[in-house]
């Protein structure tokens, strides 16, 4: 106890709210009971309780360790301090165990951003939000992450991707009926969770979910998102080892050591046999028939999680943006899906358009924009000037030591690769995009 509060004390405001949040504060809280009670105050229910909530959520913590460095991270669990309590510093237990408790109290989305990754999914989340929509809850302390992407049908949580317990991601059915019918706002709820797009299961899962949800599909041309992804997921292996997570990886051969390989590994055979199984789970939990049996086909494999393989084993199937509409388009119906090019939201005024297209299945939404045009025109007769909105790039990849940047000749064959691809997606949406136009060079960010 006198330990966990010496750490208390050196902790810098910034961080203050972290530390006396979920399993922390819980700590911190035991840490001062037993302290109370060592000093002759009678609190003997107080510390059954705390010592109940914090061994529970270290239970849980211990395991969402286990799962996720080995998910997430791609790496067998290092069973140190240090290592742990890093962890510990950017997970919530205590309120995720709380969710699950309550999901039946919860509501659905109305809106799902599904992606792709690095396509601008934050920066039009955050929009979103600056309006007036609610994000979901996100198990990760990380400022991109939270009230954004819930990575529930990533299998973040244990592999339970059940369309049931998605409600833990939201708020209290309670609370929005507070904010819709007293205080007269609208509150439109969404799940920004970028991986949604390419994961084979959740189409079927999600249908089940939110049926009458609307769906948000960003486009980037593949050979940018590509690098996006490389330059993002390499950052993401330096953090770990900043953490003091094993070097132990669990895929053969795995991370890939250049762009080059990592295009090949995702488009073997390997790669392809563990989507097609993952294209299974959601096809079988529609079939299953009863609580038990659906309850059964609903956990994802970790071979399979967060995509299958790993992140960097995923680069054909996000490029194939047509396979994945229309895996949702057949559940949905593709005029329940938004189409949004990630170079128009770069544009004055693209997000004002992009909003205004989902307001026409969520009337919520143009409602808060309507709030923010007025308040905007408002300011402009004050005399502070109006300029169209301008979406702010958020959660920009860093560019990577030259030896790891993908090459020219790269980039010019991942463009070729995807030509076939890229024609099939023009069909879909019934105009070309220009992606098949040599003379545009491919950057990613």
């Amino acid at each position: 106890g006198l330990c966990l509060l010496k750490l208390a004390a050196g902790v810098s405001a910034a961080m203050l709210p972290v530390w006396l949040s979920d399993i922390r504060g819980a700590l911190l809280a035991l840490a001062a009971a037993c302290l109370a009670s060592l000093g002759g105050v009678h609190c003997k229910h107080l510390l059954v309780s705390l010592s109940w909530i914090c061994a529970s959520g270290l239970t849980f913590s211990v395991g969402f360790y286990v799962h996720t460095t080995r998910t997430v991270f791609n790496r067998q669990p290092t069973f140190n301090l240090k290592t742990y309590w890093s962890h510990v510093m950017v997970t919530r237990p205590l309120e995720t165990l709380w969710r699950f408790a309550t999901f039946p109290l919860r509501v659905v989305p109305d809106f799902h951003i599904l992606g792709e990754v690095r396509t601008g999914t934050t920066s039009l989340a955050a929009h979103l939000r600056s309006l007036g929509c609610c994000g979901p809850f996100s198990p990760w302390i990380i400022p991109l992450a939270s009230d954004k992407e819930s990575f529930y049908f990533a299998g973040h949580y244990m592999g339970i991707v059940h369309p049931s317990a998605y409600r833990m991601c939201f708020p209290l059915k309670l609370t929005v009926w507070f904010r819709r019918k007293v205080l007269g706002q609208p509150c439109p709820v969404f799940d920004a969770c970028a991986s949604h797009l390419n994961t084979p299961w959740t189409a079927s899962l999600l249908r089940c979910a939110s049926p009458d949800a609307a769906l948000i599909v960003q486009l980037r041309p593949p050979a940018e998102q590509h690098i996006s992804w490389w330059r993002l997921e390499m950052g993401a292996h330096i953090w770990a080892r900043s953490m003091g997570m094993s070097q132990a990886f669990l895929p053969d051969n795995y991370p890939p050591r250049s762009f080059r390989e990592a295009q090949e590994l995702s488009r073997s055979a390997q790669v392809e046999a563990l989507y097609q199984e993952g294209e299974l789970i959601g096809k079988k939990f529609l079939a299953a028939r009863g609580p038990l049996s659906r309850f059964s086909e609903a956990w994802v494999p970790q071979r399979l999680l967060p995509f299958p393989g790993g992140q960097l084993a995923a680069f054909a199937h996000m490029g194939r943006y047509a396979d994945n509409i229309r895996r949702f388009s057949d559940l949905f119906g593709f005029k329940r899906i938004v189409i949004v090019e990630t170079v128009n939201l770069a544009v004055p005024g693209g997000v004002g358009l992009a909003v205004r297209r989902l307001a026409a299945l969520v009337p919520g939404v143009g409602n808060l924009q309507d709030r923010a045009d007025d308040k905007a025109a408002t300011a402009a007769v004050g005399g502070s000037g109006s300029q169209p909105q301008q979406l702010d790039r958020l959660n920009v990849a860093p560019v990577l030591p030259p030896e790891l940047e993908p090459t020219p000749d790269e980039v010019r064959e991942v463009c070729a690769y995807y030509r076939a691809d890229n024609v099939r997606l023009f069909e879909l949406l019934g105009r070309d995009l220009g992606w098949n136009d040599t003379s545009k060079a491919a950057e990613g960010r």
